[in-house]
């Protein structure tokens, strides 16, 4: 008889939950976490969470840890050896996440659950889902180098990548990708360029407040990296810049400040460098004064891998979370002993805590767990299509003589020639220390050959195409010459943790077990083809930026293809052959010199020795060395504003790009905008004109010189707009410049100790009145409309 009222009872409870209104069930289920109430705010929530933990939780939230996610039950053991103990261990298993294997490198931050907290994933890298917290990397897409999405010069390209990143992200069940890398390339050597947008911080600016929305779009945070002056990878982890105040805001932090602005990151990374005279991760100058007191940031930032180098300054500055294999600086026992000692309080740890479990509330990341992964959300096809895309409107044509480009039916043969990389496979941006070709697991790849001939077959040529790899320059001689037309596919190496030794092209490691004398070397190659048949050579260049091209005179035709991704062999046939008009633009210059401007001493690129009492070298640890101290005595002069400055004519300048067809600007006007009598802007209008026979998309571009009082090089990019024209179409374009923009058009830096520069973040921006010149052209040293404007900002009429 009890156990007939006891099942009565438990169907009657169960009747009586299944029908009860789903605030009331919210409001029981939150009994005993308040926190968990989705009804309070964001703040409020996390106030509420806070009370409730203990010090060991709010320590263990602050720093990434390593664990097998797997739901088998296995324990992992590493033994690593050597004097880095603390990427060894035992790692016992969460089971949060069925099929996530172990990944060894650690980018997870585990959670508490019985707080509630669910653990935190993040995937790494800004062209394509891969380097994670499981070690089974997704099939994802392999978009283009982000040099590549610059040079489109296109704002809803660069949201699509941001989508398809922020999709294939939720995809994979992480939580955050660490990125857009957003450093300036100051000059060619850099290692990660081909990570980085360009060497304008407007341009930059623009395209990475847009990826940023398109990855938040999806539900998953982004990671602005990496704040700031790390515009090197020679010892990367040692290395200190010296950057002069108004270079410091007007250029390199400028980028970070519009996308702080525009598109609301949920977190930034912290860099390597001492900047100024104190590590990025340790500044406040840097976390306090600049991001967030002149920016008014709310997110999180994290640590790059090693780069927090004393506890209580990290803390003290805000770096929130300390990404490295296992915590070194924000371990229980060195912040128990800054507690203890007076130097910290766990008020500070809440600090760090509070902006992070912010951002997950807001996300949705604390309430809807991501506990599988979602393959079906992602149309891999779809995906494909757009990067087909960002690599063909990415792709700069910088030589076209006597219109060799396009192709047509006429050739018979076409000796495609080039080592494998480059010629046999398709170019993927490179995500990993060591140099190859490795990126993301795609669904498919489409290499040159079968680019060019899904083409020829399209279009029912009868051209035959012959792949030379090139490792013997006399056989891709020979065939050269025997060929109606040879595409000759070159380009660099560059990589994590070391910049480029050359500007030429290097040889490459096609087999990973060869030692280098016997790597595949690319000059003699390019040497023999060019003797054999260089009149009718078109080079297509796959490289992370500036090259020097002693051999360009010889030959009729450059394409620059950067790293087009997955659908690199398609993208650059429908290129070649005039499916698609190229209509990318250089989002750096192409110097002639292997120095010059930003990088022409040694003292700039990549710096000289100081005794600074801090250890240089090579390594996380240095090896004994005095610091390296990188320069930046060009001050505002880099990029296209030190040729501008200078009256040197680069080889190729910044925003340029041919096309298949010619345009025409004309009519150029430009309107003062008011907003209740007070200046607020400009209006510049202008008319564009396809002048030539096939449709093409040209980039306009806005550069305004400011008055001489502003102290500034040359003029600068303050906007710009894709346009799509048919043949003799012209369109009326209007491009407004707000004074109050984000990226300071108007505006030029004052600092307020100009010789100190361990005080740079503190100054102002100042407006001068006087003439401002409007240029409109399609690069910066091709605006043949200029117009001279008087502009007050501070009259109101």
């Amino acid at each position: 008889m009890k156990r007939m009222i006891s099942i009565l009872l438990t169907a009657i409870l169960f009747i009586s939950t299944f029908l009860m209104p789903t605030n009331v069930m919210n409001v029981m289920a939150q009994g005993t976490k308040p926190w968990m109430n989705t009804k309070l705010s964001a703040e409020e929530r996390t106030k509420l969470l806070l009370d409730a933990m203990t010090l060991e939780q709010k320590i263990q939230q602050i720093a990434i840890s390593r664990f097998n996610e797997n739901d088998k039950g296995e324990t992992i053991v590493i033994k690593r050896g050597g004097t880095n103990k603390y990427q060894s261990g035992v790692f016992p298993p969460q089971g949060t996440l069925p099929g996530c294997e172990f990944q060894d490198t650690g980018r997870q931050i585990r959670g508490i659950e019985e707080l509630g907290i669910p653990t935190v994933r993040m995937t790494n890298g800004g062209t394509g889902v891969k380097g994670g917290s499981c070690h089974n990397d997704p099939v994802a897409t392999g978009l283009p180098s982000t040099v590549a999405m610059a040079a489109t010069f296109n704002r809803g390209l660069n949201y699509e990548a941001g989508r398809i990143l922020g999709q294939e992200t939720r995809a994979f069940a992480h939580h955050v990708m660490l990125g857009p890398g957003m450093n300036l390339v100051r000059h060619p050597y850099g290692g990660r360029n081909y990570e980085y947008f360009s060497e304008d911080p407007y341009l930059t600016g623009i395209l990475a407040t847009e990826q940023v929305k398109g990855i938040q779009k999806q539900g998953v945070q982004a990671q602005l990296k990496h704040l700031a002056g790390n515009e090197q990878e020679t010892e990367r982890w040692t290395m200190g810049v010296q950057v002069p105040s108004k270079a410091m805001n007007e250029l390199y932090m400028l980028p970070f400040e519009m996308t702080v602005k525009g598109a609301n990151p949920a977190s930034v990374m912290c860099s390597f460098p001492d900047v100024n005279g104190t590590y990025a991760c340790d500044s406040p100058e840097l976390l306090q004064d600049a991001l967030r007191r002149n920016w008014g940031f709310g997110g999180y930032v994290m640590s790059d891998r090693r780069a927090i180098h004393n506890t209580v300054s990290a803390i003290k500055a805000g770096t929130n979370v300390e990404l490295d294999w296992a915590p070194q600086y924000y371990t229980q026992a060195k912040i128990k002993q800054a507690i203890d000692s007076g130097e910290v309080t766990e008020n500070d740890i809440d600090n760090l805590l509070r902006p992070r479990y912010i951002k997950m509330i807001e996300f949705g990341h604390m309430d809807k767990p991501f506990d599988k992964f979602l393959p079906e959300i992602v149309d891999p096809m779809a995906n494909g299509a757009s990067a087909r895309k960002m690599a063909e409107e990415g792709a700069v044509l910088l030589k076209n003589d006597k219109g060799f480009l396009p192709l047509d039916g006429k050739p018979k043969s076409i000796a495609l020639i080039g080592v494998e990389w480059f010629a046999g496979m398709a170019k993927m941006s490179p995500r990993s220390i060591r140099i190859n070709n490795e990126n993301v697991v795609t669904p498919y790849t489409v290499t040159p050959k079968q680019g060019l001939e899904n083409v020829i077959k399209e279009r029912g040529y009868g051209t035959k195409v012959t792949y030379n790899d090139g490792r013997d320059p006399q056989a891709a001689a020979k065939l050269a010459a025997e060929s109606d037309v040879v595409l000759l596919m070159i380009g660099d190496t560059p990589g994590e943790t070391v910049d480029r030794e050359t500007l030429g092209f290097p040889a490459i490691p096609v087999d990973m077990n060869a030692a280098p004398e016997n790597w595949v070397k690319q000059e003699p190659m390019i040497d023999a083809v060019l003797k054999a048949n260089a009149k009718k050579t078109v080079v297509v260049l796959k490289t992370s930026g500036t090259v020097l091209m002693p051999w360009l005179n010889t030959v009729p035709a450059v394409l620059e293809a950067w790293y087009p991704g997955m659908e690199d062999g398609n993208a650059v046939a429908n290129l070649l052959y005039g499916k698609v008009n190229p209509s990318g633009k250089l989002p750096m210059t192409f110097g002639a010199t292997e120095r010059e401007a930003a990088f022409a001493t040694e003292k700039q690129f990549p710096g000289t020795r100081q005794k600074t009492g801090k250890p240089g070298g090579p390594g996380p640890y240095g090896n004994g060395s005095d610091q390296l101290i990188a320069q930046y005595t060009e001050g505002l002069q880099m990029g296209y504003r030190w040729y501008e400055a200078n009256k040197v004519k680069p080889v190729f300048p910044f925003g340029y790009g041919l096309s298949y067809t010619t345009f025409k600007y004309g009519n150029l006007k430009v309107n003062r905008v008011r907003d209740k009598g007070k200046l607020t802007g400009i209006d510049v209008t202008f008319t564009i004109t396809n002048t030539g026979k096939v449709a093409g998309k040209e980039v306009a571009q806005v550069y305004l010189t400011l008055p001489d009082v502003a102290g500034q090089p040359a003029k600068r990019l303050v906007n710009f707009e894709k346009v799509d024209l048919k043949p003799g179409e012209s369109k009326r374009v209007n491009l407004r410049i707000n004074q109050a923009g984000s990226n300071h058009p108007f505006s030029y830096f004052i600092p307020k100790e100009p010789g100190n520069l361990a005080n740079w973040a503190d100054g102002e921006w100042a407006t001068a009145a006087g003439k401002y010149r409007v240029h409109v052209g399609g690069s910066s040293t091709d605006t043949p409309l200029v117009k001279d404007v008087p502009l007050n900002f501070k009259l109101k009429r």
